[in-house]
């Protein structure tokens, strides 16, 4: 028998075996801890979301709104969400364009370009990052986008780069190189190291893009620019953050 009733009596009122206090607060502790993880996962995403809105102006704050800079850019869609999308493959970000058929069919690896360069964004404890030029693993390196411009080049390299919840942040893993990219200041500089010489981007504007939004990844060439492409809000996959710089004088 696992249970038994005794009656009470005058001589000893709880005859019942009672719980110990420190087994009453086990339940509570449990509870605070869920709860204290949930907030830490949420936390990110909110105070991102609400990191860009304009209670009082539509002014350009650097970072826009969605709602904002999609009505610029004249889009009134809603996101594309992608069942069973691998995002560690960075043909899978912006969905449609016709680069992904390079990745998928390996003419990259054609090209008469070195296999990888590397870039640092010191204010954000990043050095010496690996870039690959003729891969698309996110897990293993950041990826250049095929056929945009070369370092130094006319135009602009597009970078991809992995991110999560900020608080994983590790410089040093390519899973969670870019969770800071969202704090980066304009002004910051962007160090390239490309084929034996040094380039430094600084950055002057960062927004928020969907993944149909293609334009993001077109060659304007007119300028020597970078971009530096990230999934926002922290830890999800809806929307991409554009960091740009242009390239200064060494």
């Amino acid at each position: 028998m696992l249970y038994s009733y005794r009656k009470a009596t005058k001589d000893n009122p709880h005859p019942g075996r009672r719980i110990p206090l420190y087994l009453k607060t086990v339940p509570t502790l449990v509870s605070a801890l869920g709860l204290s993880i949930l907030a830490g996962v949420a936390y990110p995403v909110v105070s991102y979301q609400l990191k860009g809105l304009s209670f009082f102006s539509i002014a350009d704050s650097g970072l826009l709104s969605p709602i904002y800079y999609e009505s610029q850019a004249n889009n009134n869609g809603d996101p594309i969400v992608i069942q069973g999308a691998d995002y560690t493959k960075a043909s899978s970000w912006f969905p449609g364009t016709p680069q992904n058929d390079l990745f998928a069919s390996k003419k990259i690896l054609e090209a008469e370009v070195p296999d990888n360069y590397s870039i640092s964004i010191p204010s954000l404890g990043i050095f010496d990052a690996e870039v690959a030029l003729k891969d698309e693993d996110l897990t293993k390196h950041l990826v250049q986008y095929p056929q945009t411009a070369l370092p130094g080049q006319i135009g602009a390299p597009v970078i991809f780069g992995h991110s999560t919840l900020p608080q994983l942040f590790d410089p040093k893993k390519y899973t969670t190189i870019f969770s800071t990219l969202p704090k980066v200041k304009i002004g910051s500089d962007i160090i390239v190291k490309y084929s034996g010489t040094e380039y430094t981007y600084r950055i002057n504007k960062t927004y928020e893009v969907m993944p149909k939004e293609l334009w993001v990844l077109r060659q304007e060439y007119s300028d020597k620019t970078l971009k530096l492409i990230t999934c926002v809000p922290p830890g999800t996959t809806l929307r991409r953050l554009v960091v740009e710089g242009d390239l200064i004088q060494n």
